[in-house]
């Protein structure tokens, strides 16, 4: 969607209709949360953590205005599509935490703190299997990889639907 700023210059929200647009956009938070938690040693690092998760689940708010959403696509529908998949991590819950998650923007959330926690895991066994340490190089090669690409656009077609 275009739209006409004050300024007179125009607007363009990416259209996540197509998977792939939402995949890359989990790429460039992927690497935000990547560097806050290999490279960062402020005691901030936990705030911009949460930041970076709080900020990508933002995205699929239906009125965030940050994107434009896939016609159809719903909070709730994608709630009613995660629930399943997320049920070991919900059952695994106190009740007074999983009751948190009868709002259907948690679930949401939820998905997506799932995401950036696979992603630290895949991370680091990457790290591990070249016997490394991350530097923007290794960050960058791993990031690049296809494999972590595909992964990325299964985490945007779970989501959208």
């Amino acid at each position: 969607m275009t739209e006409q700023l004050s300024e007179g210059a125009l607007q363009v929200r990416p259209s996540l209709s197509d998977p792939s647009a939402a995949a890359e956009l989990f790429s460039c938070a992927a690497s935000d949360f990547l560097h806050a938690i290999y490279f960062s040693k402020s005691a901030d690092t936990e705030e911009r953590v949460s930041q970076i998760v709080f900020g990508l689940a933002a995205l699929f708010e239906e009125k965030s205005g940050i994107v434009e959403l896939p016609a159809g696509f719903t909070i709730a529908g994608a709630a009613k599509r995660l629930r399943p998949f997320l049920s070991k991590r919900l059952n695994a819950m106190e009740p007074e935490d999983r009751a948190i998650f009868e709002d259907d923007a948690a679930v949401v959330t939820l998905a997506v703190n799932a995401f950036f926690e696979e992603l630290l895991v895949r991370a680091d066994a990457w790290l591990e299997l070249k016997g490394g340490v991350m530097n923007e190089e290794a960050l960058h090669e791993f990031l690049a990889s296809s494999v972590i690409h595909d992964w990325m656009l299964g985490w945007a077609k779970r989501i959208l639907g």
